[in-house]
């Protein structure tokens, strides 16, 4: 899984390098540069070809090193991890896989649904998935969706998460206009009633998903991966997300289908 996984990002990495490439030298060709400042903005230009010449590298590293590793796969449900590793995966669609802290795979969450004008605009710029109704799954390493979430809305984003029957089991509302720095927001009931606030760090990501009673449903602290709990993840794009035991498996659920909804988002806003 990991090893497919970095092998698709060195493709990818290695196909826009030679994309840049070509439009590079066909710049070059047909205005050459004569001094030294022009020069210096072919320089400029050429600095993407230069991150994705390293990213080239760091994904054939990275390869190198998982490739003879056997990924186990989980037998864990959902309602039974404390902890979630996310790890954004590279492809034309925008993808999270989900692994518990010994490496042991879950599953992953991918794009269900979008509308088909959408999907070409996607494969331009992920972020627009941000703007657009669509709908995610989050589907196991035996491939049964477990849970799923649609999002709609601009001035607030309503994200509806769905049990694997497809019942409701709550919602996000996430204040997008309120948001400048942090990113707020609300988890709620299927009554509709608030569950608990969500902020989260415009900076690092950080949260810590607290009710009124006092129970921390999820956390997370960006760059603070528990490095010894595998040999897998010994890399600096890990993402650790704490998990209660204390909740009911529909709350967990819950908090797991708003976490999945926050972490994708930043995956397609970073992209």
């Amino acid at each position: 899984m990991l090893a497919t996984m970095y092998k698709r990002r060195e493709k990818l990495a290695a196909l826009l390098s030679v994309i840049l490439l070509a439009v590079l030298s066909v710049y070059v060709l047909w205005r050459p540069p004569g001094t030294a400042e022009q020069w210096l903005n072919i320089a400029v230009f050429a600095l993407p070809l230069l991150f994705m010449g390293s990213m080239v590298v760091s994904s054939r590293q990275k390869y190198n090193k998982v490739k003879k590793v056997e990924v186990p796969e989980s037998n864990n449900s959902l309602s039974e991890v404390d902890h979630l590793v996310l790890k954004g995966d590279t492809g034309w669609f925008p993808r999270l896989l989900i692994f518990e802290k010994n490496g042991a795979y879950l599953g992953g969450w991918k794009l269900d649904k979008a509308a088909w004008w959408v999907r070409p605009l996607i494969l331009y710029r992920k972020s627009v998935l941000s703007f657009f109704p669509a709908t995610f799954g989050f589907y196991s390493n035996t491939g049964e969706r477990i849970l799923s979430w649609s999002r709609k809305g601009f001035k607030d984003t309503v994200v509806t998460i769905y049990d694997r029957d497809g019942e409701t089991l709550g919602s996000y509302i996430q204040k997008e206009f309120k948001s400048l720095v942090h990113i707020k927001g609300e988890l709620r009931g299927t009554d509709g009633n608030k569950l608990l606030s969500v902020q989260v760090s415009g900076f690092s990501g950080d949260f810590n998903l607290v009710d009124e009673e006092g129970r921390c449903w999820a956390d997370f602290y960006n760059g603070r991966f528990p490095h010894e709990y595998t040999e897998l993840f010994r890399d600096i794009d890990n993402d650790i997300v704490g998990l209660s035991g204390q909740l009911r498996e529909d709350e967990k659920q819950l908090v797991i289908g708003g976490v999945g909804f926050l972490f994708m988002e930043r995956q397609l806003r970073n992209r």
